[in-house]
C-alpha cells in the first residue's frame, strides 16, 4: 500500500496538478490575489523561566572547649599572632574537628539536625585531653596546633559518625574519612615560611597539659564572614 507524505512535502511525484510544486502555486496564488494578510503572524514565544540556582552553605561537625579551657587558648591564639604576625586563627573560637568543612544544600538542615542529636544521644560525655604542641606543612599550609590525644572516646565518636554520613546522607569516601589526628589549631597558613620553622621548634618544645568534659556535639554553618552554632547536640541525650 502507497502513503502520500502530506503537510509541506510534496505529493504525486513532486508536482502539483498543474505542473508546479505545490508550495510555489501557493505563493503564486497569494501574490495573484494580493493576499498579503494570508500569512499569519508566528508570535515569538516568551523566553523560557530560568530556574533558581540552589543556595548552598558550608557547614562542618566540632567539639568546642568549656569556658576555661577556651579561655587559655585564646589567650596563647593571642600571644602567637602577636609575636609572629599570624592572626587568622584568631578570628575563630577553639575546636576540634570532627568532620572537615562540606557544602549542603539548607532544606537539609533539618534531617541533618535530627540525625545527629539521636546519633549523640547514643554517645555518653567523655574528657578531652591536650598535650602539648605539633606542626604541619605542605605546599601552602602551615600549621601551629594544640595536641588532641587519641583516647578510645574521642575515636569511637568520630568512627560513628563519620558511618552515619556515609551511610545516611550519602558521603564520599575522600569527604568523610576514617582517618583523624585531632587538633586545636593556633595557627591557621598565615604564617611566613621562615617564621613557621622557628615558631615550629620553639612550640614543639613547650608543655602545655589540660582537660575538658564534652557534653555537646556542634553542627556550624558559615554565614559568609564567620563561624555560626547552628545545632548543638546534648552526648547521652537529655
Amino acid at each position: 500500500m502507497h502513503y502520500e507524505r502530506k503537510g509541506p512535502g510534496l505529493v504525486n511525484g513532486g508536482k502539483s496538478g498543474h505542473g508546479q510544486p505545490r508550495y510555489e502555486q501557493q505563493n503564486n496564488d497569494r501574490r495573484r490575489n494580493g493576499n498579503s494578510q494570508g500569512r499569519q503572524a508566528n508570535p515569538r514565544k516568551p523566553p523560557r523561566p530560568k530556574k533558581p540556582k540552589k543556595e548552598s552553605k558550608i557547614y562542618f561537625i566540632a567539639l568546642l572547649p568549656n569556658a576555661a579551657v577556651g579561655k587559655e587558648i585564646i589567650r596563647m591564639k593571642q600571644e602567637f599572632a602577636d609575636f609572629y604576625e599570624a592572626r587568622k586563627a584568631l578570628k575563630v573560637l577553639p575546636y576540634i574537628t570532627i568532620q572537615v568543612p562540606f557544602t549542603a544544600d539548607p532544606v537539609l538542615e533539618k534531617d541533618l539536625c535530627e540525625a545527629l542529636t539521636d546519633f549523640a544521644s547514643s554517645i555518653a560525655p567523655f574528657e578531652v585531653q591536650l598535650d602539648g604542641f605539633g606542626a604541619v606543612a605542605f605546599e601552602n599550609r602551615r600549621l601551629i596546633f594544640i595536641n588532641v590525644v587519641k583516647t578510645p572516646p574521642i575515636m569511637h565518636l568520630h568512627k560513628q559518625l563519620i558511618l552515619l554520613l556515609r551511610k545516611d546522607f550519602g558521603f564520599s569516601n575522600m569527604l568523610a574519612k576514617y582517618g583523624f589526628n585531632p587538633h586545636i589549631s593556633l595557627a591557621l597558613n598565615d604564617i611566613g615560611e621562615g617564621s613557621f620553622e622557628v615558631a615550629r621548634q620553639e612550640y614543639e618544645e613547650k608543655e602545655f597539659h589540660a582537660a575538658f568534659r564534652v557534653n555537646n556535639l556542634y553542627l556550624l554553618r558559615h554565614t559568609g564572614t564567620a563561624w555560626e552554632v547552628l545545632h548543638k547536640c546534648r552526648l547521652g541525650g537529655e
